[in-house]
């Protein structure tokens, strides 16, 4: 999703920061998610809390680490 133009430091977007994204891409493909692959991230559309327990679990049992993360952290808007 777009940022706002401006927010205050309560505006989070929360996501899973992965090591490895073309064997996440796979494992969540494989396993009927919907991924959207952008040139650096990937896009999942869930529908209720329980899908993204079922992704985080899918993924550790795949060998993939992955921590659950505040993406807006990461960005400097100056």
């Amino acid at each position: 999703n777009d940022l706002p133009e401006f927010y205050m430091s309560d505006y989070s977007v929360l996501g899973l920061q992965v090591v490895s994204l073309d064997r996440t891409c796979r494992v969540l493909a494989d396993n009927d998610f919907t991924v959207d692959r952008k040139s650096e991230h990937l896009e999942v559309n869930i529908d209720n809390a329980a899908q993204l327990s079922k992704i985080v679990n899918l993924l550790i049992q795949s060998g993939i680490d992955c921590s659950i993360t505040d993406i807006i952290d990461q960005v400097y808007q100056g």
